[in-house]
């Protein structure tokens, strides 16, 4: 079964009522590596290294570790035949030596391989990835120049990411559109007055996607309200929304509203999405009732998605990295999959409902 297909008719499935939201699942519809822990960029917002990112509390041990190329294949070959997509991140992915033998790999078997990164090192990869076959690369442009290398933390990072895309397209010119280049952009206090200037950018970029991101970011009293339900329900520590707290009462709400609202009116061959797909006019509650799921009851990341981390765990949540539910290291990932663990996380989502801290997640709006 085709990746576009599985996807489609599992999205179906679980939407259709929570009745198929069975303990025990099919293989996931995308799976994702975090390639490694390392990144060469301190990005403000980012719950990784950022200012108050979990990532500045490894261990050098820790943050050095990624998994084998072996290993990595191993994993690919349990779900080959099942139609998952592949989605590789960090960190920094490109920082990992054989991210590009993996993805050869990933595409010989026919899948789906989307990577996001930060761009820095596109120029040098660019002709590479193309002749691979990747399907779809993600960057990440914040604003104009100086606004992007100030909230990367990187002089030069923005310039790498346009000589990146540029070679892009160059390379993949005669070899139809992939991989189809999709540009994220985050709103955060540093651009959230830039927003439309930054989308002129984007496309002056001949990126083929924009994603407009609203920022993920939680609250002391709904984090700790989750550690609590981790504790009680799965007899876990739960402390990833740590990286998460931050001031969000410094955004005005009504300048990105209406910068949200001029973009889409506007006409051209780049396609925009807004994430999480909400109204302009629901920008204001988004930050200011952080617990407000607009209508979402349930997240289908359990049934939908698994990651990978560089030290083997299997994580049912990529953002909120708090439970594990195997380590392909010492296990098959089909027999992670589907072990007590799993499907006590996905009763536990089914019979419950959202988790406090899911309703600022960009997993509960990807699907």
């Amino acid at each position: 079964m085709s990746y576009d297909l599985g996807a489609r008719l599992k999205d179906i499935l679980l939407r259709t009522s929570p009745a198929f939201m069975a303990d025990r699942w099919q293989a996931p519809r995308v799976l994702t590596f975090m390639m490694t822990y390392r990144c060469n960029l301190r990005c403000t917002m980012c719950w990784q290294w950022g200012e108050q990112g979990l990532f500045h509390e490894l261990s050098r041990e820790h943050e050095v570790q990624q998994l084998d190329l072996p290993t990595l294949r191993a994993v690919i070959d349990d779900v080959e035949q099942e139609g998952t997509g592949v989605f590789l991140w960090g960190g920094e992915p490109f920082l990992h030596r054989d991210l590009l033998p993996f993805v050869e790999y990933v595409k010989s078997k026919g899948m789906y391989c989307s990577i996001n990164t930060n761009g820095t090192y596109l120029p040098r990869d660019s002709r590479r990835l193309v002749d691979l076959g990747v399907d779809a690369l993600m960057v990440s442009v914040d604003g104009p120049r100086e606004v992007h290398d100030r909230i990367r933390g990187m002089q030069g990072s923005f310039q790498k990411i346009a000589d990146g895309v540029q070679a892009v397209r160059e390379a993949r010119n005669g070899n139809g559109r992939k991989p189809e280049i999709i540009v994220n952009t985050t709103i955060s206090p540093g651009n959230q007055a830039v927003l439309m200037e930054t989308h002129k950018i984007v496309e002056a970029m001949g990126a083929d996607r924009m994603i407009l991101s609203q920022l993920w970011f939680t609250t002391e009293q709904i984090g700790r309200a989750n550690e609590a339900y981790f504790r009680e329900k799965f007899s876990a520590h739960a402390p990833s929304w740590r990286g998460f707290v931050m001031d969000v009462s410094v955004l005005d709400t009504r300048l990105i509203a209406d910068q949200m609202q001029a973009m889409s009116l506007l006409k051209g061959p780049m396609e925009l999405r807004f994430l999480p797909d909400i109204f302009p006019e629901q920008v204001h509650d988004y930050y200011r009732r952080p617990s407000e799921a607009f209508g979402r009851t349930r997240c289908l990341v359990p049934w939908l998605e698994a990651e990978i981390l560089p030290n083997g765990d299997v994580t049912p949540c990529s953002d909120r990295p708090d439970l594990i539910m195997g380590n392909v290291k010492r296990e098959r990932f089909h027999e992670v999959w589907n072990n007590d663990s799993y499907q006590s996380f996905r009763r536990a989502m089914r019979e419950d409902g959202l988790f406090p801290y899911c309703s600022r997640c960009c997993g509960l709006w990807s699907h």
